[in-house]
Order: structure tokens, then sequence, then C-alpha cells
């Protein structure tokens, strides 16, 4: 979702300033306390979600955070609301490839998907790795989106590794059993950026490499 906000906003206009800002300022916010309650509120039976889609005449009375199949995508959907600083790691990634490379290849009679693959994402990878680790990360990390929108609920299908390992320390005060879980998502988290590293000559392309 990032990369292709960034494929859209990577040509300047007189607007692109004002979108990039638009796009990014959720990534600030996105994970405080209050947009997560503001979030609650506006997929709640009366809420602003609710309400738009009774207006187009779509069902309205859809409780997104009570039920199994929708709560999980409401977190999704905030995720995808906050991914303007990898847009804007994208976007800057893409203003480092030469132009030079795009012109050959038009000229050589590549068209756009040819050029996307065959230029963009090898020129890329960099980003890509670098963005792949601090989002493999973030997902680890993530906390309060869960635990003040829904809790887990419903049927701890949104019960997010790190609620549960509060819920284990605080509320059920097992101390020891979520320290023991910490460590583990340490050790989980490390082993995943480690194997990233060592995989990363298999397909990550440095312009200094050649």
């Amino acid at each position: 979702m990032a990369l292709a906000v960034a494929m859209l906003l990577v040509k300047s206009t007189k607007l692109s300033g004002f979108y990039r800002a638009v796009y990014y300022l959720p990534s600030i916010i996105g994970s405080s306390v209050a947009v997560a309650i503001l979030w609650k509120r506006m997929f709640a039976s009366d809420g602003v979600v609710n309400a738009l889609l009774g207006l187009v005449g779509l069902p309205s009375d859809l409780a997104w955070l009570g039920r199994a199949d929708t709560a999980i995508w409401t977190l999704i959907i905030l995720a995808i609301w906050q991914f303007g600083s990898s847009m804007l790691i994208f976007l800057s990634g893409l203003k480092q490839i030469p132009v030079s490379l795009y012109e050959a290849a038009t000229v050589d009679g590549a068209n756009g998907i040819q050029r996307f693959f065959k230029i963009t994402i090898p020129m890329l990878t960099p980003t890509i790795f670098f963005n792949l680790i601090n989002q493999l990360i973030n997902g680890f990390m993530a906390f309060t989106q869960s635990y003040i929108i829904t809790q887990g609920k419903p049927r701890d299908t949104t019960l997010f590794y790190t609620v549960y390992m509060y819920q284990n320390s605080f509320t059920y005060n097992k101390l020891g059993y979520g320290c023991a879980m910490a460590w583990f998502m340490v050790f989980v988290v490390g082993m995943l950026t480690l194997v990233l590293f060592k995989t990363q000559k298999k397909w990550v392309h440095y312009e200094a490499e050649g």
C-alpha cells in the first residue's frame, strides 16, 4: 500500500506536497490512544462508518467490533492508514532511480509493467529491505490498537501477542510468564531479522555493488 501511494505521488504537481503531508500525518498520530478511541467510535454500531453505509443504501447495523470476521479488518485498515512513514521512504527511493534507465528501457520497447519489474523493483530493493525490517519490528510491537479498540475480542481474534503478554503480566499477575513471553518475542524478532540480513544478498541489489 505504501509503495502504491508513493508511485502515485512521485510526480511533482502543485498539490503533491499537500497530498504527501496528508498521507504522512496519520503515521505521526496513528498509534496514539486518542486515535484508537476515535477509531473505536467510528466503527461502533452507531458510528460514522455505519451511518455512511446507510446513506448509500447498504446495511448500516453491522457490529464491526463484535464480529470475529470483521473486527480484525478494522485494525488492518487502521494499520494501512498509518503507512505514511513507509510511503515517504519509498518516495525517497523512487526519486533516487536515474531517469535515464527508464528512458533507455522505453527506447528498447519496454512497457510500464516491464519497467516496474525490471527497473523500479530491483532499484528499490534496499528501500524494501529497510521498510521490511521496520515493519517486522513494528508488527510485533503492535499493542495500542488492539488493547484500546477491541481488547483482543471477539473470541481472541484480535488478541495481539503484546496484548496477551500485558494481560498475563498485569491483569493475571503472572509476571514470570509475561517476562518469558517478552524474551521469547525478542528472540523471535532477532531470529527473523537475522534471516533477512543473511538472505539479503540474494535479492537486495545495491548500486555501489554494480
